[in-house]
């Protein structure tokens, strides 16, 4: 039997299309007039970018699409919009299977929507950067607020593409962080699923190490494989076994493992070997 999976859509939705003075729009290189008020239908599949009628979340959305003398910007209404990712920006633009032109959006200077802008294309207030749905924002494409880096959705942030706040550090989904890609929150180091971790890669809290697990520590827990403590840091396994990333891999396909090639692996025995692939199989068949 084929999975597939279906598109999803979103029922109905408002937000902002550009036309030129004459109502036409040039949507996948054909050109097509709209009359206000007036409902229209797009034949074939969805497509971003490539197959519907396309509009903005944000008033100044448009703008980033179009620039030339004599546009206009009209609040529409769409039915059967494709569900896609959000990305944070005021240009984040969706395609939808209908839509309606409602009223037309009279612009700012330097086609922000928003009041004290410096930059261009904010929806927000108070920006300095560019494409900001958000306020006080001194970066581009934020849809948070006081942000000084780009593509935040949170606040305060200082790095980029962060969904908390008060990150110094960028692609943070916790709060707080001066690393990088940290999904708790107060971590000085990176890559951190912890709470207040001043190293790299710890799951627990407060550790000044590594990779930890735990709390509180100060020293870089070592490997555990095949359940027996191996007396050696992640790098220095790394080094010594790196043909462990093919073992993974055999790991999940259906195919009797030889114990011979991997004997030379701490902790395993033959026994420990197969009973691991048969769990690693079994966890599949239960998905």
């Amino acid at each position: 039997m084929t999975i597939t999976n279906k598109p999803k859509y979103i029922d109905f939705m408002t937000g902002y299309k550009a036309t030129d003075a004459n109502l036409t729009c040039n949507p996948d290189g054909k050109p097509f007039t709209f009359e206000v008020g007036q409902w229209y239908e797009c034949e074939g599949e969805l497509i971003p970018c490539a197959n519907g009628f396309h509009f903005c979340e944000q008033p100044s959305g448009p703008w980033a699409y179009y620039q030339a003398a004599g546009t206009r910007i009209w609040k529409v209404e769409a039915k059967m919009v494709l569900e896609v990712p959000k990305e944070p920006g005021a240009d984040f633009k969706r395609v939808a299977r209908f839509i309606r032109l409602v009223e037309e959006i009279i612009h700012a200077g330097d086609y922000n929507t928003g009041d004290y802008n410096t930059g261009y294309r904010n929806t927000g207030d108070y920006n300095t950067g560019n494409r900001n749905t958000g306020y006080r924002n001194t970066g581009y494409r934020n849809t948070g607020y006081r942000n000084t880096g780009y593509r935040n959705t949170g606040y305060r942030n200082t790095g980029d593409y962060n969904t908390g706040g008060y990150n110094t550090g960028g692609y943070n989904t916790g709060n707080r962080n001066t690393g990088n890609r940290n999904t708790g929150g107060y971590n000085t180091g990176g890559y951190n699923t912890g709470n207040y971790n001043t190293g790299n890669r710890n799951t627990g809290n407060g550790n000044a190490c590594n990779y930890s697990a735990g709390f509180f520590c100060s020293e870089e827990p070592k490997v555990i494989c095949f359940d027996k403590n191996t007396g050696l840091t992640r790098n220095e396994f790394e080094i010594n076994f790196p043909e462990y990333q093919t073992l993974c891999c055999l790991l999940q396909q259906p195919e009797p493992i030889k114990f011979d090639d991997w004997k030379h692996i701490p902790g395993i025995t033959a026994k420990k070997l197969k009973a691991l692939h048969a769990k690693h199989l079994a966890g599949k068949e239960g998905r």
